[in-house]
């Protein structure tokens, strides 16, 4: 695959800002009244704005379905925040943006370059940092970059030649498998081959949507991986019973702003929502100069083989209530609490049956409300007693719970996965 690539090189006025966002998926028809979407990618602008970013990169997956009407709303976004004077954009495709999949791969390339007026396929050298930007070369789910790994081979060759153990920043649109946070379920099987030959490298990739706040999101085996989240909603893993799309998962954009100093590059997790960071305290922090031997953020992070007490969750109340409004009932009671935070409850009814439902760790850890309120679904009609456990992103499960007696499930009812207004005509 011959590959078009746009070779820059920057000095910035000021010290380096980078923010990282991705996955706005804006709609292609210009007669949907809901643009949630939109709406949440010109917060984000307006907070990586706010944060003094300049330089945005983008990791793809600009529109639900490519066409001039989208692309428009992405540039129009921009133009809204930034006016005519936009910070250095380093933009990607997406497989979304591949689709409808009747259309040529090589045209829908043509169209994200005349539309957005960049290439697909990006080098830039900003203030001796290198920055490149892959798209995939289809729209597959997790074997998009088999025609351009040669290419992105010879790129990462040269960027290391030039800068020796300095990060070089690639964005792709996947992270590949089993690096980060849901990357066992959505990540490219090829990327890895390449990407694992150079410790220095630090890959964003976006497209699984998994939220950027748990300890996962970051990882570090061959290189450096982060996972971006999403400016559209979120997604989490299967097996949870209000999942794998969690309730209102539009709610809080997220993205990263990167800090650049002379001994080191902080990275902050930024809620659009708020317009503030998330876990301060737990800020990432990356040297400015990668070796496998300064990794910090490896699996050893998560092992769990002897935990000490202080690993697990515990639930501080011993009793909660429920709640029946209309033909649903609710369970209320107070949050757990973690040294990180509860990512998902345990739920055992007296008749054996164990549920695990999401937290809504993901709309924000900020959130002032300090109760938590679980909709119960798949149950049948009756009365139950229930225990509830916390669990964090380790899998540990509190020795503490909450219980709630008599809580009366008028029928049965399944979640109803939504992914966000805009969703429904998809």
């Amino acid at each position: 695959m011959k590959i078009n690539c746009d070779y820059r090189t920057v000095t910035t006025k000021n010290p380096l800002v980078v923010g990282v966002i991705s996955d706005s998926q804006l709609s292609p028809f210009s007669w949907k009244n809901n643009r949630t979407f939109e709406r949440n990618l010109i917060r984000s602008l307006q907070t990586l704005k706010n944060y003094g970013c300049n330089m945005i990169i983008f990791a793809g997956d600009i529109c639900n379905i490519a066409n001039f009407y989208a692309y428009h709303r992405f540039k129009n976004a921009f133009k809204l925040v930034f006016g005519t004077n936009p910070p250095l954009l380093q933009i990607i495709m997406g497989n979304h943006d591949y689709f409808p999949a009747f259309t040529p791969r090589w045209k829908k390339r043509f169209m994200f370059e005349t539309y957005l007026g960049c290439r697909p396929y990006s080098h830039y050298v900003v203030n001796g940092y290198h920055f490149i930007g892959v798209s995939p070369d289809c729209r597959k789910q997790r074997n998009g970059y088999s025609r351009v790994l040669e290419w992105l081979d010879g790129e990462l060759s040269d960027a290391v030649k030039d800068c020796a153990d300095k990060p070089v920043f690639v964005t792709t649109h996947n992270n590949a498998e089993n690096t980060v946070y849901g990357s066992d379920v959505y990540g490219d099987t090829e990327l890895g081959k390449v990407l694992s030959k150079y410790p220095s490298v630090v890959n964003f990739g976006g497209h699984t949507h998994f939220p950027m706040l748990d300890e996962r999101s970051i990882h570090q085996r061959d290189y450096t991986s982060l996972n971006t989240q999403s400016t559209s909603y979120v997604e989490l893993e299967k097996g949870k019973v209000n999942g794998p799309v969690p309730p209102n998962p539009h709610i809080s954009p997220m993205g990263y702003v990167l800090r650049f100093y002379e001994d080191k590059i902080d990275v902050l997790r930024v809620n659009a929502g708020t317009g503030t960071e998330e876990k301060e305290h737990m800020r990432w922090s990356l040297p400015t100069h990668i070796t496998k031997e300064n990794f910090v953020y490896t699996d050893d992070r998560f092992d769990v083989s002897d935990p000490k007490e202080d690993d697990y969750p515990s639930m501080p109340a011993v009793y909660g209530r429920s709640e029946k409004i209309g033909m649903r009932a609710y369970l209320v009671f107070e949050k757990g609490e973690d040294k990180d935070f509860v990512h998902s409850y345990r739920v055992e009814f007296s008749d054996g049956k164990v549920q695990y439902y999401f937290s809504d760790f993901y709309k924000g850890l900020s959130n002032p409300n300090k109760e938590e309120v679980l909709p119960i679904y798949e149950k049948a009609a009756g009365v139950y007693d229930v225990e509830i456990r916390a669990v964090n992103s380790k899998g540990l499960e509190s020795k503490t719970s909450t219980r709630i007696c008599d809580v009366r499930v008028p029928g049965y009812r399944r979640y109803p996965l939504v992914f966000a207004p805009d969703a429904k005509y998809f």
